[in-house]
């Protein structure tokens, strides 16, 4: 039986200049010829920022988004003929609200080794600093864009959340308005979660009731647009 090739699984950094791992990462990067990435330019910068020695132009890089047209089978193949690859999103910790999941379960469908590297997650990481319930929780990703489905989905969230803390995402350029949604829809004593830019030296989080918040001035970071993780909890 042929041997496959190893699929590694590999955090890249949250932001620009984050806090990062250490030598062993850095030297498996630089021994990875063949990459799945979701958006090539990006995936070179973040190739960079983990090992500043890596030979770009050695690598091969083949994109795989929820806009992409490759087959999880076809972005395989490298492994497939025995050689290590390397998977990673554009941002974070690869398989958690990202495409690159069908990939990883193509993988062990093929009987391809998954290793998993540790990294930074935002997802962890807010779930860390918040101080809601670590115990039981629940991941969402992104909230429906519709208003009215997305309205829906805050009510849901906020009667769940008497039994586990809920988190989503939201894409920069959305931050102030979901937050002002947050802070109409919600009770006052429910607690919204927000970590802005984590492992940045810019990093800010807090949690507050929805009456705190609404008591105080908007963190300025909603208007710069910053990456964040959201959550609501009880």
């Amino acid at each position: 039986m042929a041997k496959y090739g190893t699929l590694h699984l590999i955090p890249v950094p949250l932001a620009e200049g984050g806090r990062w791992l250490g030598s062993e990462l850095e030297e498996l990067v630089g021994t990875i010829k063949h990459w799945i990435v979701e958006t090539p330019k990006t995936a070179r910068a973040q190739l960079r920022a983990i090992n500043p020695q890596i030979d770009l132009p050695s690598l091969e890089l083949s994109s795989w988004s929820k806009h992409g047209s490759n087959e999880a089978l076809t972005l395989l193949q490298p492994c497939l003929s025995g050689n290590p690859m390397g998977l990673i999103s554009d941002a974070g910790a690869p398989g958690m609200a990202d495409p690159g999941a069908e990939v990883v379960a193509k993988a062990h469908q093929l009987g391809i080794t998954v290793v998993s590297w540790p990294g930074p997650s935002s997802f962890l990481l807010g779930l860390m600093s918040s101080g809601l319930n670590g115990q039981r929780f629940r991941f969402h990703g992104y909230l429906p864009h519709d208003a009215s489905l997305r309205r829906e989905q805050l009510s849901r969230m906020e009667r769940d959340a008497n039994q586990e803390s809920q988190w989503f995402i939201e894409t920069p350029y959305r931050n102030a308005k979901l937050f002002a949604e947050l802070l109409q829809f919600l009770a006052p004593s429910t607690k919204v979660y927000v970590g802005f830019n984590l492992t940045a030296s810019q990093e800010w989080s807090c949690t507050k009731t929805v009456g705190e918040w609404s008591a105080t001035p908007l963190p300025p970071q909603l208007e710069a647009k910053a990456p964040a993780i959201w959550a609501i909890g009880r």
